[in-house]
């Protein structure tokens, strides 16, 4: 899992240099920081208010799930049961819940980065913790960080081998977001694939069915309990069904190509000699990108009715807003699609087998048909974890971008200037 990329070079030993010590300090000074700032608020942020309205109608005694509510409302009785528990109730309190459980993310993922690069552990669990679509969320009342943890302990769990626990975070996850169980799956299928090799193809089907039923059967019930919940349930969403519909839109591929370049900035520039060398070698590659364009202008969407100019607050919407009107700027833009797409192509995982992650990325984009940048957030968190090292200055100069990413963020949001 430490393996490297041709043409970087291993930072040194920076296991002084960012200690858990010194993680977990600067961990704690946003937290603390995000945290009072969101309390200096007067009222509830954007989709705070849906939430709110749900955690009080389950503190009241009433459990009946809101029709504006699209997910199972686990998160939303766990803050109203420490409400109750309290006999106390405020928003700020619950705001403070989430921040805590939101604190387990950081957690996980220095238990698993340790295990894979330790002298780079410290650093990394800070580029995790400080990222942009997400650090926001750990203040407010949202299922997102809660769920982006529990994503990340069923990965912890699976590729470390404890599967029955991976089955229970897994579960966790889905009845947080019931958008989380592909990320089962792909653990599922990563579970399938240890030791696989592309031999004689009875031996590799005899390694993949032992797998299963010996290693990775607790993934495959929730998987079979998750097809009965939604034949049950007639559908993934409860509540507010009718906007939330299952379908395709590839205009969510897009967008999660969109803000992954701007996310990943600072690995998408360190990966330009790479792609061009890529580029020269293989001439077939600029034949490969006219063809994406043709597709990207032929099949880019926009049809969902909470992504329209009227909600251009929301900067999601403001980036669609011109990708829908302007021609030009929908041209423009298949620069960073084209670019973010040559980075994960020249970004070997240090096991070939955490690949399946670019795959499983692009299917849970386009399994939503609201375009929506927090649907992104576990597909870009694993590639955090997972990805290849880089050289010092390109660590540092990704950590610094990502803390100045999640304030501007942050700042936005708490001001009402806009929203993710």
């Amino acid at each position: 899992m430490q393996a490297m990329q041709a043409g970087e070079s291993r930072p040194g030993n920076v296991a002084g240099q960012w200690s858990s010590w010194t993680a977990g300090i600067c961990i704690l000074i946003g937290a603390v920081f995000g945290l009072a700032l969101v309390g200096t608020q007067a009222g509830l942020l954007s989709d705070e208010g849906f939430h709110g309205a749900q955690i009080w109608h389950m503190y009241a005694g009433n459990w009946e799930i809101l029709d504006n509510i699209t997910m199972i409302p686990t998160y939303h009785a766990v803050l109203a049961l420490v409400a109750q528990a309290l006999h106390f109730y405020h928003d700020q309190m619950h705001r403070t819940v989430t921040l805590v459980g939101a604190l387990s993310l950081p957690w996980i993922g220095w238990y698993m980065l340790v295990r894979q690069m330790p002298a780079e552990a410290g650093r990394r669990v800070l580029q995790l913790w400080y990222f942009p679509l997400l650090f926001p969320f750990y203040f407010m009342m949202y299922t997102d960080a809660w769920a982006a943890a529990a994503v990340l302990a069923t990965a912890m769990c699976a590729l470390s081998g404890r599967l029955l626990w991976a089955g229970v975070a897994g579960a966790i996850a889905f009845v947080l977001r019931q958008d989380t169980i592909i990320w089962s799956a792909l653990m599922l299928w990563l579970v399938m694939l240890d030791g696989v090799k592309l031999e004689h193809w009875r031996a590799m089907l005899r390694r993949l069915l032992l797998n299963t039923l010996c290693k990775a059967w607790p993934l495959l019930l929730l998987l079979g309990v998750v097809v009965a919940f939604v034949i049950w349930n007639k559908g993934v969403a409860v509540g507010d069904r009718s906007f939330h519909q299952e379908g395709v839109n590839p205009g969510n591929i897009y967008s999660f190509l969109i803000w992954s370049w701007v996310i990943f900035l600072p690995h998408n520039l360190q990966a330009v000699p790479r792609i061009l060398d890529l580029m020269a070698r293989r001439p077939a590659v600029v034949l490969m990108l006219l063809a994406g364009f043709l597709l990207y202008m032929g099949t880019y969407t926009n049809p969902h009715p909470y992504n329209q100019e009227h909600l251009r607050w929301w900067l999601h919407n403001e980036l669609l807003y011109w990708l829908t009107q302007s021609f030009t700027f929908r041209v423009l833009a298949f620069l960073p699609v084209a670019w973010m797409v040559l980075t994960a192509c020249v970004t070997r995982m240090p096991d070939a087998r955490l690949n399946w992650l670019y795959p499983a990325a692009i299917a849970s984009a386009a399994m939503h048909p609201l375009i929506e940048p927090r649907y992104y957030v576990p597909a870009l968190l694993l590639f955090v974890l997972w990805r290849p090292l880089m050289s010092e200055r390109w660590e540092n100069f990704a950590l610094i971008y990502g803390i100045l990413m999640s304030a501007f963020m942050l700042f936005g949001s708490v001001t009402r200037l806009f929203f993710i």
